[in-house]
């Protein structure tokens, strides 16, 4: 509580010297997450707090770093892990960022997507997660620090200098089923469902798990999202020029501006991204954008089979061996 009220205080005081004028709506949902934080982090009131913590602009990272420290204090004071249990997280993360059986298969209808895709975009550099290199214990340990190179080994090499770059790898990305019979990603889930439980029960029915590409693009220059749009229908016209394409906005905190791509009537997006926002640890005046490109709708329009997604359990991937 004493945090918060000294934010009012500070905010109020500001502005009795002609300071920026405080914003009392932030103020009051970022002291609701500070007090719901201690009734747990899987409480009811922890989950509409952070509901509304998530729509602010921009999001209170800070405080959420915060949070999420203290929640996590005890285990990550018992890191480094076990080698076994470590050993089975690698091998599960592994197996999301790669290409799956289908999409390796140049003769799957998934597989000649993924294929047409980087066909298509010359200028974009293969590059593939490798676990097997990251030292999971520690990148887990500095998680919540805020330092700006606690993720750096998951990214391209040179990403963090003022160099240009483009980035495409693959991955498998979780999509819910949601009740209208659209594919959602996790976080429309959460800002969609009135409860905690209503949001566990239907990722717990809807789950699935797409083959998917990442596209990562770094440049100097101003980026905007109609140069994202642009990129899209670019491949569209070069890969499935008959089908219809629309586009509409797409809102998720890391981005500045984002938006989701359908291919005709298809309830799976054929992509989602947008334009970051300040990437922590880049130069100033270099900005990035990201793009996830979701293969079965591309797959299914290349080649006129229906393509499904996979079922999904998070405790049955884990579970599974290399």
């Amino acid at each position: 509580m004493h945090d918060g009220r000294q934010r009012l205080r500070d905010a109020a005081e500001q502005i009795l010297k002609g300071a920026k004028p405080m914003n009392v709506r932030r103020e009051q949902i970022l002291q609701q997450l500070q007090d719901a934080s201690k009734e747990g982090i899987q409480s009811e009131t922890f989950f509409q707090a952070m509901r509304q913590a998530l729509s602010l602009r921009p999001v209170p990272n800070d405080l959420l770093r915060k949070v999420m420290q203290k929640h996590w204090a005890k285990k990550l004071k018992k890191l480094p892990m076990e080698p076994e249990k470590e050993r089975k997280l690698c091998d599960g993360l592994g197996r999301i960022y790669s290409a799956s059986e289908r999409a390796r298969d140049p003769n799957h209808p998934v597989g000649a997507a993924a294929n047409a895709i980087r066909a298509a975009l010359p200028e974009f550099q293969q590059w593939q997660l490798d676990w097997s290199e990251i030292d999971i214990s520690e990148m887990t340990r500095h998680m919540f620090d805020g330092k700006a190179d606690a993720f750096s080994s998951m990214m391209p090499p040179g990403f963090n200098t003022d160099a240009p770059g483009a980035y495409i790898s693959s991955l498998r990305a979780l999509l819910i089923l949601d009740k209208d019979g659209l594919l959602r990603t996790s976080f429309e889930i959460m800002q969609n469902k009135d409860t905690r439980g209503a949001m566990l029960s239907q990722i717990e029915q809807g789950a699935r798990l797409s083959d998917a590409m990442s596209l990562l693009l770094k440049r100097a220059e101003p980026l905007e999202l109609r140069a994202i749009e642009e990129l899209l229908r670019r491949l569209s016209n070069a890969i499935v020029p008959n089908t219809p394409v629309s586009f509409s906005p797409y809102d998720e905190p890391r981005y500045r501006a984002g938006l989701r791509m359908q291919l005709g009537d298809n309830p799976v997006p054929a992509a989602i991204g947008g334009v970051q926002n300040s990437w922590p640890g880049l130069p100033d005046g270099i900005n990035v954008a990201s793009i996830h490109i979701y293969l079965e709708p591309w797959a299914a329009a290349q080649s006129g089979e229906a393509v499904e997604l996979a079922d999904f359990s998070l405790s049955d991937f884990l579970k599974k061996e290399g």
